[in-house]
């Protein structure tokens, strides 16, 4: 099972995190309560508990540092979620769980530490302002096939006047 421990260097926790060890425990504390934010969230917006909060099984992730080695690990590598929870010793099924809601509160945790990049740009005037100090900025915007309509009022619709694609 990979664990916090058992990386030797930081060379080996950026290979697998992106970050070295010192921002890693660094961003270890603020993610516990993001987590217990997360939780909270999640068991309020559903039916009402059978059970208080911290009874049940223990999870195999005990410590909010394997969880987020886990969502950092995941991040960066992609793995499938067979691969992922060999690797840290988890059930086949709770892998993509563990992933999702992972994600979700180290989201709040960057959020509430205002280093969340912005996810949308509404304006011309907030895209300026956001690149302000880029001097030249490059927009990708090639054209990409699309199926078209079975419709023949709905392909007259979709015509753009192109007769032949290159492809």
């Amino acid at each position: 099972m990979l664990d916090v421990n058992t990386l030797v260097d930081d060379r080996q926790m950026r290979a697998l995190t992106g970050l070295d060890r010192v921002t890693f425990c660094a961003l270890a504390e603020p993610f516990t309560s993001g987590c217990q934010q997360e939780a909270h969230a999640r068991f309020t917006d559903q039916r009402p508990r059978q059970r208080k909060a911290g009874g049940g099984r223990k999870g195999v992730l005990a410590t909010s540092q394997q969880k987020l080695l886990l969502i950092l690990y995941y991040l960066k590598t992609y793995p499938t979620f067979d691969v992922l929870a060999a690797t840290f010793g988890l059930p086949r099924s709770k892998a993509c769980e563990h992933a999702y809601h992972l994600a979700k509160a180290l989201e709040r945790t960057l959020r509430t530490l205002n280093v969340l990049p912005a996810r949308a740009i509404d304006s011309l005037a907030q895209m300026q302002a956001l690149f302000a100090d880029v001097p030249v900025l490059l927009l990708d915007a090639t054209e990409r096939p699309h199926h078209r309509p079975q419709a023949t009022v709905d392909q007259k619709a979709d015509y753009l006047g192109k007769k032949k694609t290159d492809a």
